[in-house]
């Protein structure tokens, strides 16, 4: 179990509480909507069931205790009204802007401030491949927090994930951190970055204590990345689809253990595995944060809901 000496910032996004040392407020649980082919057109099918995921998510988000976020993923500027249309019309709670492409978050920042949405969006993310246009356009409609992702392709290392953040890694000519402090962002959110095995894969969970150490910030990552790129479990995961989910599902916790504040767990449809056991991850924490540092649960924490 960790406890830091550094100030652990929180902030709100929404009913979403991140921060504070590991133990204090439940672990935050992004899951993914609209990703793959199936969603290239939003026929009534689709728009029904991604309603019915999120819904879902909700109900097992009142049960744990856990705060869901609705992360949206958007890989065209023709689907940014569409998609957000959607999630706004669903749900009232935070969502991330799940966007690969820099251009295309831009038009989705253009989007959410047009539509009144900036108050409970996360930006996903700020990271090697942000452009000046972007950043003008993160200083007009400054989202309510934003992800700055530590992926370093020069150093897997957690020293070259660190760099990212504090210095641009040799990549930019500053670190992230200091980008979105510039254009006015204060609320952020450090991923340490997933990567393959045999790509420094541990490297992902390692930096989460580095991180929390040196910037006092929430710090998660979206560890299920390296579930779904591990070759082997390609090929298997074709006969043996319950169990591949359970291990995408599972591969959760290890960054709960390791003090992270919020975790992008990968499909909403895999919400009734992850919350539970996220839900039992931060009673395990909590209740070593409370024995050996003193750190009492927040009010509505699984520890707290669930006996």
């Amino acid at each position: 179990m960790f406890g830091f000496a550094t100030e652990q910032k929180r902030f709100k996004v929404g009913n979403a509480v991140f921060g504070g040392q590991p133990g204090e407020n439940p672990t935050v649980l992004f899951g993914t909507v609209m990703f793959g082919k199936k969603y290239l057109a939003l026929g009534a099918p689709e728009k029904e069931e991604v309603n019915g995921f999120i819904a879902q998510q909700g109900e097992y988000s009142k049960l744990t205790g856990n705060p869901g976020v609705v992360d949206v993923f958007i890989d065209s500027a023709e689907r940014v009204a569409e998609r957000l249309d959607l999630v706004a019309g669903a749900w009232d709670g935070p969502f991330s802007l799940d966007v690969p492409e820099s251009e295309v978050r831009i038009e989705a920042l253009d989007y959410c401030a047009k539509a009144g949405l900036m108050d409970r969006a996360i930006y996903n993310s700020l990271n090697l491949g942000v452009t000046e246009a972007e950043i003008k356009t993160l200083a007009k409609h400054t989202p309510a927090a934003v992800i700055c992702l530590a992926y370093n392709p020069n150093d897997f290392s957690t020293d070259g994930r660190l760099a990212m953040l504090k210095s641009g890694g040799g990549i930019l000519d500053k670190g992230l951190v200091q980008i979105a402090n510039d254009f006015g962002a204060d609320n952020l959110l450090l991923d340490t970055g997933a990567t393959p095995f045999e790509h420094s894969a541990a490297e992902c969970l390692r930096a989460i204590p580095v991180f929390k150490h040196e910037f006092g910030r929430p710090v998660g990552c979206a560890i299920h990345n390296t579930v779904e790129s591990w070759l082997w479990m390609k090929a298997w995961r074709k006969e043996h689809k319950a169990q591949y989910e359970l291990c995408d599902a599972g591969s959760n916790l290890m960054p709960i253990l390791m003090g992270a504040s919020y975790c992008v767990y990968g499909p909403m449809r895999n919400a009734p595995m992850v919350f539970p056991a996220a839900a039992m991850a931060d009673k395990f924490v909590s209740e070593g944060a409370e024995d050996y540092f003193g750190v009492a649960p927040a009010e509505g924490h699984p520890r707290r809901k669930l006996g």
